[in-house]
């Protein structure tokens, strides 16, 4: 990582020598999560106690911008001695550079740290170049979003914003006034598990639509994508076309009708279909720590309802149900913004599973989690 950043640092001040107006900012946050719940390994009971301090620290040089967001991370509760612990630290890192480590371990806690976020971005005159640590988002679906191939996120997952940063270089250029191309590589260490895949957008016709086009990994991909609205609904869909080497090609797609009410609500609709299914029992402890969502069923329904009460109230429903096995999920959080000078965040949820033992959530524990985070 340095040895990319120190030669930028140095242009950084070059151009700083010829006059170029240089801006620096920072900003940060400070997040305690608390999460009770029953392992799905064994069934004993765990909390687990995370505690993240996060720095951001901006610096924009004339073209140039410098971008890093810094975690550490503090974990304590019985969830050190849990078999997701073992396995979550076990777990290969799928990324190209090395810029997590953990720095102190005992039997009540564990501190890392890592760089979350880090990027330097070159605005040129033939489009936007983005290096480092980063997010490629390419995904418009609320609940299932299978166009997020590089930063791939569970409906499940707690923190459904913090998603593993993807090694990569991007490029970005407008096309016309309602348009964007992109392409992005993310190289490994092995070249057969790199990445490259490019994607167009283009407002047509009433509706935003894209297409997409890459090998991931020993994967071919296409996908096309589209939103709109119609008659006060709105609409998304996304479907991708994967065609692995090793396997047969299969199909996985969203479709999506939302609505928006004068009182705050937003309740959505949403399909899910997954042409590649896999056996309950193929779902191991492992994938319960796994980055990359895998799925037992091939149809799935889900609604979400989300509602701002005030602006200091909100509370959100997401419910999914397996078409295939009949297990189902439901899972409410709530959020309040207490009315201070600091930007506090208190959120409460859970999330409760049901279906027969052998079904893909009926096999999962109930969980609860408390969080509190403070924005700086």
């Amino acid at each position: 990582m340095v040895r990319w950043i120190s030669p930028v640092l140095g242009l950084l001040a070059t151009l700083s020598a010829f006059g170029l107006q240089a801006d620096f900012s920072h900003s940060g946050s400070l997040k305690n999560q608390t999460v009770g719940a029953r392992s799905p390994v064994n069934g004993d009971p765990y909390l687990s106690n995370l505690t993240r301090l996060r720095l951001q620290p901006r610096y924009r040089q004339g073209a140039w911008t410098l971008e890093a967001a810094y975690d550490v991370e503090l974990i304590t509760g019985s969830f050190l001695d849990s078999p997701e612990f073992a396995l979550l630290k076990g777990a290969p890192d799928p990324r190209y550079w090395t810029l997590q480590d953990e720095f102190y371990e005992s039997g009540d806690l564990v501190a890392r740290h890592q760089l979350y976020r880090a990027t330097v971005q070159w605005r040129s005159p033939v489009g936007d170049f983005r290096l480092g640590r980063q997010q490629v988002n390419w995904s418009t679906a609320l609940i299932w979003n299978p166009m997020d191939i590089l930063n791939p996120v569970s409906p499940l997952q707690l923190e459904p914003d913090e998603r593993i940063g993807v090694d990569a270089i991007l490029w970005d250029q407008a096309w016309g006034a309602l348009g964007r191309i992109s392409a992005v590589h993310a190289p490994q260490h092995d070249d057969e598990d790199a990445s490259t895949a490019a994607r167009v957008k283009r407002y047509i016709a009433g509706a935003d639509a894209g297409l997409m086009a890459g090998e991931f990994k020993d994967v071919t991909k296409l996908g096309f994508d589209g939103s709109g609205s119609v008659m006060e609904t709105g609409w998304r869909t996304e479907w991708v076309w994967s065609d692995p080497d090793v396997s047969d090609s299969y199909w996985q797609g969203v479709v999506d009708l939302n609505w928006s009410f004068r009182n705050g609500l937003t309740l959505a609709l949403e399909y899910f279909y997954n042409g590649r299914p896999v056996m309950v029992s193929a779902i191991g402890p492992e994938t319960f720590v796994s980055a990359q969502p895998i799925y037992a069923g091939r149809h799935y329904a889900g609604v979400l309802m989300r509602q701002d009460i005030n602006p200091f109230l909100q509370y959100e429903v997401v419910a999914l149900r397996n078409g295939d096995d009949a297990s189902w999920v439901v899972y409410p959080r709530s959020r309040w913004i207490p009315p201070l000078s600091q930007e506090i965040y208190l959120t409460v949820g859970a999330q409760w599973f049901g279906g027969s033992d052998s079904s893909e959530y009926g096999r999962l524990k109930a969980l609860m989690f408390l969080e509190a985070q403070w924005y700086f």
